[in-house]
């Protein structure tokens, strides 16, 4: 038996295709089979797969199915003790499968995840994706976890694509698992279903993938064509875990998450399409859901709150569509827990900075900067916004760690940002403060500051 089953799905792939392949098949794990289903692909994608035929085995689609059939395909035809969807645009560290399959393996768990980043041109030119560092640094210290131990956040932690996580493959002939036939968000109920399902979960608290960003042709840019995906998938999560008597444990983490991923997709899409998903989701909080059930604490961040309040009340156009004020209406709306975090920083006598002033650093300082009087200043490493001033009168300033200011807490908004920011303090005493963490679970503030 193999150990690893590679399955690669591919539609006009061509671009990015063989470095993808020449990073999967330099994996330093050995006895791996790699399975590419080409989706019926019109550019160079069957003459690149033709020149590896001797290292790979290849499906070929008559019509295009789309990924998350392909990877059904593909499935079908894995016989490895696990199994890993990778997309054919991303690259590879050469001993993701090795660590991730010892790791899985030597405590016998059903899925191991992994952690990645993100970039576009350039390999070299490489952005941290947001984590809840903190939470994944303490699962990462353990052999494995079991997914209820995580039962309020499961799917807030973690997005639901498969190419960051290796599943064995007999927990998932034992669910009966299938990705949907979806033209976008095809994974989310299969990976999301399979973490609740999962007995044991393993975590690799490093990155082993490059997400490539910005491909025209990639799955995950095609939300406008399929509107509708993204309300399909969480249906199906929730009629699965009704089914299987778990909807009661995660209810809390799906709510938040669907209010969270719902916005998003609302945020992308056109006009046109806004309209349409607006009317569905609006059928879907009344009749399915029972949104107006629910009491204001159930909700993590009371933006989700209000976002579900305005689609029911017909109030879309109150919805923040830009990114500027979106975060000063998240701001804006959390006023109790910010009041809290003042009131617990202030008790402390801690001097506050915010990192970083950019679009989320200005939208804090117009909501909080003239009113927090323990906010002292924004850090940002950009020489271009150095000096100049935030509303509230919040100086600008560069960030150095040898000299002795004397801020105590610096309040991370962004959580791409935390482990930088960590590696920027050096020596520096000053505690770091998790916002997203704070306006997105229901963890207390000493839960969300990182040491």
């Amino acid at each position: 038996m193999q150990t690893v089953s590679i399955i690669i799905t591919v539609y006009n792939g061509a671009d990015y295709l063989e470095e993808c392949l020449e990073s999967v098949l330099s994996q330093t794990l050995s006895d791996t089979e790699v399975i590419c289903v080409d989706d019926a692909s019109t550019d160079n994608t069957p003459q690149i797969l033709k020149a590896y035929e001797n290292k790979i085995t290849v499906i070929t689609n008559t019509e295009n199915c789309m990924a998350g059939e392909s990877r059904n395909r593909g499935f079908q035809k894995a016989v490895g003790e696990y199994v890993v969807f990778l997309d054919a645009d991303d690259v590879y560290e050469p001993d993701m499968l090795q660590k991730a399959y010892h790791k899985a393996k030597s405590c016998g768990a059903d899925i191991c995840i992994f952690k990645e980043d993100l970039f576009s041109d350039s390999l070299e030119k490489r952005t941290n994706y947001a984590y809840a560092e903190s939470i994944m640094k303490e699962l990462g210290e353990r052999a494995f976890f079991s997914p209820k131990e995580l039962s309020d956040t499961l799917f807030d932690l973690w997005n639901g694509w498969a190419w960051d996580k290796l599943f064995r493959r007999e927990f998932i002939l034992e669910t009966g698992l299938k990705f949907q036939k979806l033209k976008s968000s095809n994974d989310g109920f299969f990976v999301h279903a399979a973490l609740a399902c999962a007995e044991r979960i393993s975590l690799l608290n490093e990155v082993l993938v490059h997400h490539r960003m910005g491909n025209g042709n990639s799955v995950s840019n095609t939300r406008d064509q399929a509107w509708e995906s993204c309300l399909m998938y969480l249906k199906e999560l929730r009629s699965y875990l009704l089914h299987k008597g778990l909807f009661a444990c995660y209810e809390g983490s799906y709510l938040n998450w669907t209010m969270d991923f719902l916005y998003w997709n609302y945020q992308t899409l056109n006009e046109i399409n806004r309209g349409k998903l607006a009317d569905a989701m609006r059928s879907f909080f009344l009749d399915e859901l029972n949104v107006p059930q629910y009491d204001r604490k159930d909700f993590y961040n009371d933006f989700y709150e209000w976002f579900a309040g305005c689609i029911i009340r017909q109030e879309e156009h109150k919805i923040p569509l830009s990114e500027d004020e979106r975060f000063r209406k998240i701001y804006q709306q959390n006023k109790q827990k910010m009041e809290a975090l003042y009131q617990y920083l202030s008790s402390r006598h801690w001097k506050a900075a915010l990192w970083g002033a950019g679009i989320r650093g200005r939208a804090f300082a117009e909501v909080y900067g003239g009113k927090w009087d323990c906010l002292e200043c924004a850090y940002d490493m950009d020489e271009s916004k150095q000096g100049k001033m935030l509303p509230g009168g919040l100086l600008i300033r560069k960030f150095d760690v040898r000299k002795k200011d004397e801020i105590d807490c610096i309040l991370v908004l962004n959580e791409a940002h935390l482990l930088s920011t960590a590696e920027s303090l050096g020596e520096k005493k000053a505690v770091l403060f998790d916002m997203n963490l704070y306006l997105d679970t229901p963890y207390e503030i000493e839960d969300c500051v990182v040491k």
